[in-house]
């Protein structure tokens, strides 16, 4: 209904002159109700640049390319057919009658890009609607002799015109885009805060937006656009599939290409966060674990179905346990105005190391070589030999957990970015699940004891593999070691390892005496050679040789590359991040996607999250994402990037690096 009546209203009112337009002013009759010149530049490369100038007089205004309640965008009718590509300056919204429209009350410039022939004369008829207590249509016929050569001082001109478009990059991210039956809603954030917002929508064919309706909670805005037909029915907003968006920020503006998806339920949330958590048992952050899991059931196999329910159970209670340690402590920062990143905890060298001591006093447990007692002073041991006390159990799950926040499984990083800008109980009842889902193949064998039973009988081939497993458990101590190299450098953390592995093999050497002399040889081979080459070896300086030229992120060095218009791919890592070794090793470094990679048209920028940043903190939220691995396409026919999936493909990163490249022609909208 509305809409009818704002067709109605604007066709009572309206009229229609015409005048010159070029060259010079206009005699201005009485019934128009603007000025309009026209400059041109030389033309080039199968196109002419013109800039339109747009005085509408003292009370009148005319309208940007989605006007709103009323009025029409401006058009221009060329005598031969040819095809036109408007850059449209920042707009404001008039807001009268509740009626609101979109446009300019005052001089506009309009940079355009004209397609042509070998003609070096272009005629044609531009169309204003310009409105005020009513609302007209003026016609001004367009002469343009090319062949006069440029208007003077066009180059400035037309740079001064374009300052007023607002630039497809900037400080704003979107946040989310979310559909929900009629109702758009859009979240953007942006660092420098928001300053009187507005945004401005194109309607997407056969769909009307209404103004949108904003609240702002710190860096994040929410907008909420009502979608209707044409007919002002409601419509389903999760038809509309991607929205041009203009943001108004004080000073500032912005364009912005946004894909739209279906509303997501906090349930759906809760099946993903499940997913996400058992699939995290099978990521190599995890493996280290398992092998402690897998001998607990060599040694349960025989066990009795209670015995074997309680340690599956505690095992699942130190995940849960886990879990909602992390969500406690992520709820305490976030009130305190920190923004955190799933895996954060592996930025301290503090953590590092005390995961280190753990991993090592699992490693001589799991080879029976060592008994600890729980602080409690309960008779229970941690993983030996001789079987796992329910203390112990707990600690297993509890350790899982914090081995597996490096990693980010499928599903895992959706729920989690859902979860750290969800409210609190949200974010206590998605971490809760999380846990739940990594420890439901513990909580199915408590629940079904019997199927320990099937796993073959204890005999000689279990020395083997819990032989194998001790060395996959002191691997992972000696990788955790590694990621102190830029702390303390490499010689002290070589000497340090070099000690722990020595000792290891001590007790393995007092554990068998028929092998003590060898392994006493071992020992002292190990301890040689470790200080050895501390001392001698040259210390690193800098990062091994890549097959790819990184540079340092920085949104300087995007908006420069975006500016020379070139392909942008963004790499954000980090020493502890064992999925951005496995991106590096299966997609990044293969020969096809180094060789597309390293084009003249591609700049690569990499950030290291290793250590704390707030800039790269401030880039991740800007996207939204929860932690790393993080990768991300931009390019001319994508400035607002494409966030890549955390675990890359091959053909993903392509398929996006080529639709990151501008068309071989401008984007050109006909008009006749």
């Amino acid at each position: 209904m509305k809409t009818f009546f704002r067709s109605l209203w604007f066709l009572l009112f309206s009229l229609s002159a015409a005048s010159a337009a070029v060259p010079g002013w206009p005699i201005k009759p009485d019934n128009l109700h603007a000025q309009v010149h026209v400059w041109h530049d030389a033309p080039a490369e199968g196109k002419v640049r013109l800039l339109l100038d747009v005085t509408p007089n003292e009370g009148w205004k005319t309208y940007w390319r989605t006007p709103g309640d009323g009025g029409f965008r401006p058009a221009i009718a060329w005598e031969q057919q040819t095809k036109t590509q408007w850059h449209w300056p920042r707009p404001v919204r008039f807001d009268s009658a509740g009626f609101s429209s979109v446009g300019y009350d005052r001089r506009v410039v309009f940079p355009l890009d004209v397609a042509i022939d070998e003609r070096q004369r272009l005629r044609g008829k531009l169309t204003l609607s310009l409105c005020s207590n009513l609302c007209v249509v003026n016609t001004f016929p367009l002469d343009i002799d090319l062949a006069s050569g440029p208007s003077a001082h066009f180059a400035e001109a037309w740079d001064n015109a374009m300052r007023a478009v607002p630039p497809d990059n900037g400080p704003v991210a979107v946040k989310s885009v979310v559909a929900d039956n009629d109702t758009l809603i859009v979240k953007l954030t942006t660092p420098e805060g928001w300053s009187q917002p507005d945004l401005f929508a194109d309607n997407p064919a056969g769909a009307n937006l209404s103004p949108p309706q904003t609240e702002i909670l710190g860096d994040t805005l929410t907008a909420r656009f009502s979608v209707s037909d044409k007919q002002g029915n409601p419509l389903d907003a999760s038809r509309l599939q991607q929205l041009p968006l203009l943001i108004s920020n004080g000073a500032q503006s912005q364009q912005l290409r946004v894909d739209i998806s279906p509303s997501t339920t906090l349930w759906q949330i809760v099946v993903v966060a499940l997913a996400g958590g058992l699939i995290l048992n099978l990521m190599p952050c995890v493996l280290p674990v398992l092998g402690i899991k897998l001998a607990s059931l060599m040694t349960l196999a025989e066990s009795s179905r209670r015995q074997t329910r309680l340690r599956f159970l505690a095992t699942a209670a130190g995940i849960i346990f886990s879990f909602l340690v992390l969500a406690a402590v992520i709820t305490g920062l976030r009130l305190s105005g920190a923004w955190i990143g799933w895996g954060f905890q592996f930025q301290s060298p503090w953590f590092i190391a005390t995961m280190v001591l753990v991993t090592w006093i699992f490693c001589f447990s799991l080879a029976g070589l060592l008994e600890i007692r729980l602080p409690s002073g309960l008779s229970t041991r941690l993983a030996t030999a001789g079987g796992n006390g329910i203390g112990g159990s707990f600690l297993e799950g509890a350790f899982a957990t914090l081995l597996a926040t490096p990693c980010t499984a499928p599903f895992l990083g959706t729920a989690v970015t859902f979860a750290l800008a969800a409210p609190v109980h949200q974010l206590w009842l998605i971490f809760l699940v999380l846990g739940v889902g990594m420890s439901l193949p513990w909580l199915v064998i408590s629940i079904a004891p019997g199927v320990a039973r099937w796993l073959p009988k204890p005999g000689p081939w279990m020395a083997k593999l819990r032989l194998v497993l001790v060395l996959l458990m002191l691997g992972s101590c000696l990788w955790l070691m590694s990621l102190l190299v830029k702390e303390w450098g490499a010689r002290y953390v070589l000497i340090v390892g070099g000690l722990m592995v020595a000792f290891f093999l001590f007790r393995c050497a007092q554990a068998m005496p028929n092998h003590k002399e060898n392994l006493r040889s071992l020992v002292f081979g190990v301890l040689f050679g470790a200080g050895l080459y501390a001392f001698l070896a040259p210390q690193p300086q800098g990062k091994a040789d890549s097959p790819l030229n990184w540079q340092p992120l920085s949104e300087a060095a995007l908006s420069e590359a975006l500016d020379a218009r070139k392909r942008v791919l963004v790499d954000i890592t980090a020493d502890w991040c064992l999925n951005c070794r496995v991106n590096e090793v299966l997609v990044l470094h293969r020969p096809e996607v180094i060789a597309a990679l390293n084009r003249d048209d591609v700049v690569l920028l990499q950030g290291n999250w290793s250590q704390p940043s707030a800039e790269i903190e401030q880039f991740l939220r800007r996207y939204g994402a929860s932690g790393i691995p993080f990768n991300a396409i931009f390019g001319p026919a994508i400035p607002q990037g494409h966030v890549l999936p955390s675990l890359l493909s091959k053909d993903a990163l392509l398929t996006t690096l080529t639709r990151a490249n501008p068309a071989p022609s401008p984007d050109f909208t006909e008009e006749k």
